[in-house]
């Protein structure tokens, strides 16, 4: 009988910190779901800075790598 009421207490402290955790999950979900203007013109900048600073280098060695195997093959472009 002891053993069973203090299963009982344990089962009734877990759901209580798994009820704060719930909250706690639903309020972040919350907060990402809310994006201001400026979290948007942020995110639109840092894309833009990844594409010229990264992609836009990629695109340009892959693009020319190919035209010089062309040439070496022959094609005219």
């Amino acid at each position: 009988m002891d053993q069973d009421t203090n299963v009982i207490q344990e089962l009734q402290e877990l759901k209580q910190k798994v009820g704060h955790l719930e909250d706690l999950l639903t309020e972040q979900a919350n907060k990402k779901e809310k994006a201001g203007p400026f979290r948007i013109f942020l995110d639109a900048v840092g894309s833009l800075l990844f594409g010229l600073i990264v992609v836009g280098p990629i695109v340009v060695v892959v693009v020319g790598v190919l035209m010089v195997a062309a040439s070496w093959l022959g094609m005219v472009f």
